[in-house]
Order: C-alpha cells, then sequence, then structure tokens
C-alpha cells in the first residue's frame, strides 16, 4: 500500500501493508485502522495443547496515523515481540502502575470518598449510606485522615482499630 491507495480503498476488508510483517489496513465503512497481527508466544487451547498467540494489535486510525508512522511503530512493536514481551500485556501493566501511582498520591480520605460513592451505588437505603461516612469520620479521619495512602503502615491501621 501507498498513501494514495490508503485513501481510494472503499472495500471492506484488511489489507497488507508492505514494509512489516503482518502490518494491514482494516477498513469498514469510512473507518480505517491500522492493526499488527502478529504471534506473542503461546497459550492453552481448549484442547488443552499449547497453540500459538495471536494478537491484532491496533496502532491507530488513519489519518491520525500516517503511513510512515505506522510503519515505524510497528518496526517497534515487532522488536518488542522478538524481546519476548507481549505489547499488550505490557501497556496494561503500565496503565495499571500510574493508576497506583496516583492512588499513592492520594490521602485516605479521598480514597474513602471514592469509595462511599461506589458503595452508594450499591446501597439503595441512605442511612447505611450514612452509617459509612459516620464510621469513618468517626474512627478513621481523625488519624488517617490527611495521610498519604503510601504512608500508612500497619502500626497505623492497628491503631485506628484498637478503640473499636
Amino acid at each position: 500500500l501507498s498513501a494514495l491507495s490508503v485513501v481510494t480503498i472503499k472495500e471492506t476488508g484488511r489489507y497488507s501493508v508492505d514494509g512489516v510483517d503482518g502490518l494491514c489496513l482494516n477498513v469498514e465503512g469510512n473507518s480505517r485502522v491500522w492493526i499488527l497481527r502478529a504471534v506473542v508466544g503461546k497459550r492453552l487451547g481448549k484442547d488443552g495443547k499449547l497453540k500459538p498467540h495471536r494478537r491484532d494489535i491496533g496502532i491507530g486510525p488513519y489519518p491520525e496515523v500516517s503511513l510512515a508512522e505506522v510503519r515505524a511503530k510497528a518496526t517497534e512493536l515487532r522488536l518488542q515481540i522478538r524481546n519476548g514481551i507481549d505489547p499488550i500485556s505490557h501497556k496494561r501493566t503500565e496503565i495499571e502502575k500510574l493508576h497506583i501511582q496516583k492512588l499513592h498520591n492520594r490521602t485516605s480520605r479521598e480514597c474513602a470518598q471514592i469509595v462511599i460513592a461506589n458503595k452508594s451505588r450499591e446501597l439503595k437505603n441512605q442511612k447505611h449510606i450514612a452509617q459509612w461516612s459516620t464510621t469513618l469520620e468517626t474512627y478513621i479521619y481523625p488519624t488517617l485522615g490527611e495521610m498519604k495512602i503510601g504512608t500508612i503502615t500497619k502500626v497505623d491501621i492497628a491503631e485506628v482499630l484498637r478503640p473499636i
């Protein structure tokens, strides 16, 4: 495929791109998406035997990601795969690390408010929701309320639970 031919393709389908094995353009209606189809290790099949683990790795939409950019990104992804890294799992792990890092910078009061907001969706009775808040205000907030989650230790938790 050339940059000009990408624009002219109208039929739905998957079209191979020269330069990187497994790189293709997926066309559905007016949507055009770059995909790298690659084998990233092995997985257990339904029959209990090891089979190649194929992944379709989305690289981005056309024209947001140009043909030159997609070839460079696909080459980079192929290098990761060759080094034994599953790009999708690696990306998920990195995102989880960022979420955990954000949590470590929050206070216990902020985290508790998030939990109460989530719990209030489950609990129908306003009295129960109020009990959650009151219990936290009485026992947790005076000691741990302004402490960062990442700095709270077992000793701190034991101190909070002692009066209960």
